[in-house]
């Protein structure tokens, strides 16, 4: 199998093993000074600093640490990916891949607030098999109103960091 097809495949894996709750393929993937960048003006963006406005790249998570509080976030958001296209170039020791996804879930309530539904681009630098750095480029007002939509429904229990302890997102 060719380097853009293993690549590829790796990231459907991870993605399919994400939706199932399983984060670990993605992170095991991941270098551990990753700089992960999540855009705009919501709690997911704010986990861990401020949101820095302008046109250069400014990581909102470093390191491996901080991208798994990310994705178990993710994962009790009950948020699935459904990926449209995934992009491979370059050679394996400087590989960029885009992702063209959509990202929703449900509210385990009819009624409940928390539906959410969006579609992204994820742009990776990848240096041999390794995630170093991870950009997500999405509809940041539909984030935003995802949170507010949170905050107002005293059914979910949230933080900044995510779900309390103990209490489910839908």
């Amino acid at each position: 199998m060719a380097y853009k097809a293993l690549i590829r495949a790796g990231v459907r894996t991870a993605i399919r093993r994400l939706n199932n709750g399983d984060a670990g393929l993605l992170l095991a993937m991941a270098a551990d000074d990753i700089q992960f960048a999540f855009p705009g003006h919501n709690s997911w963006a704010t986990m861990f600093r401020t949101q820095q406005k302008g046109r250069h790249f400014h990581p909102t998570h470093l390191g491996k640490h901080e991208a798994a509080a990310f994705a178990q976030r993710f994962v009790d958001a009950g948020l699935h990916v459904d990926i449209e296209d995934i992009l491979v170039n370059g050679p394996p020791w400087k590989t960029r891949v885009a992702i063209r996804a959509r990202d929703h879930n449900a509210p385990s309530q009819p009624g409940q607030a928390g539906a959410y539904n969006n579609r992204f681009i994820d742009y990776l630098d990848i240096r041999w098999g390794r995630i170093h750095r991870f950009e997500v480029y999405e509809d940041t007002e539909r984030t935003a109103e995802w949170d507010h939509d949170l905050a107002a429904d005293t059914t979910i229990k949230t933080s900044p960091a995510g779900p309390a302890e103990g209490t489910e997102r839908a």
